[in-house]
């Protein structure tokens, strides 16, 4: 499964203040300056608008902030933002693990309603998000809005081009047939997370079915998540292939510790496919 958050907010650095002296001219009165009024604060940026498209990269997708323009939405974009709100509680805009934090809980919260999907048919796509924040300049500025986007992983490396409205994007299970979670790798690839794409693109795995493993609260089940392959998996495989008695390649992808952390709480099935 694909690690949804920003694992770490760099805030930009504060410019340190200049003092420019001026050189004394012979008899200036020493205990004269020249007087100088302070600069008034920047106001800070507007923040974006709900429902703006943009053309972002998936590397962007793990910054804390980007200066990318809008687009409009008839044209290609690869996010497109579904909640804008508040930074709840935070105090201190240096406090960049509590913003993270923030950021990914109510990002997180909205995602699964836009897209209209039940949580285990969100895990078994590549449907993911990303949250943006303001600058360093603005959150000293008092600036406290959330920026939440929806984006579809392509590849590991890539995103699909949105639709002019994702709202609803995985309403119907056949969503699944074009951004469902698939992998062109074989089984230790599945088990190591490598070759992911969409179901859209040529494919040799697909993950077929979302086992939940606790409840939001739960603390890491550890070993306990990664035994009984077949015993969690063959079943669904052989329904899903119409193979009930012949030889089926099966394999089982739990949460890594940090994806659990992040929130994830599905386990996922994988069956061999013919494409």
């Amino acid at each position: 499964m694909d690690a949804r958050s920003h694992w770490t907010f760099r805030p930009l650095a504060l410019l340190a203040a200049v003092a420019l002296t001026l050189a004394g001219c012979s008899g200036d009165d020493p205990g004269r300056g020249d007087a100088t009024t302070p600069s008034a604060s920047p106001e800070p940026a507007a923040p974006p608008a709900a429902g703006s498209c943009y053309r972002l990269t998936q590397p962007q997708l793990d910054e804390a902030h980007v200066d990318a323009a809008a687009v409009p939405c008839s044209q290609p974009h690869t996010t497109q933002t579904y909640a804008v709100t508040t930074l709840s509680g935070i105090t201190s805009p240096d406090d960049a693990a509590a913003i993270a934090a923030t950021a990914e809980r109510l990002c997180r919260a909205g995602l699964r309603g836009y897209v209209a999907a039940t949580a285990g048919r969100l895990a078994l796509s590549r449907v993911t998000h990303a949250w943006f924040v303001p600058t360093q300049e603005d959150l000293e500025a008092g600036a406290r809005w959330l920026r939440c986007d929806v984006a579809v992983l392509r590849t590991d490396t890539t995103l699909v081009n949105l639709p002019a409205s994702a709202r609803g994007l995985l309403r119907r299970d056949s969503a699944l047939n074009r951004f469902g979670r698939c992998a062109r790798t074989n089984a230790a690839g599945i088990a190591s997370g490598q070759g992911g794409r969409v179901c859209a693109l040529p494919h040799t795995w697909r993950a077929i079915s979302a086992q939940r493993l606790g409840a939001a609260a739960d603390p890491y089940p550890g070993r306990a998540v990664r035994g009984n392959v077949l015993g969690r998996c063959e079943g669904v495989a052989r329904d899903y292939t119409g193979n009930s008695t012949g030889d089926i390649a099966v394999a089982w992808r739990p949460p890594s510790r940090a994806q659990w952390v992040a929130g994830d709480r599905f386990g996922l099935c994988w069956t061999q496919t013919r494409d």
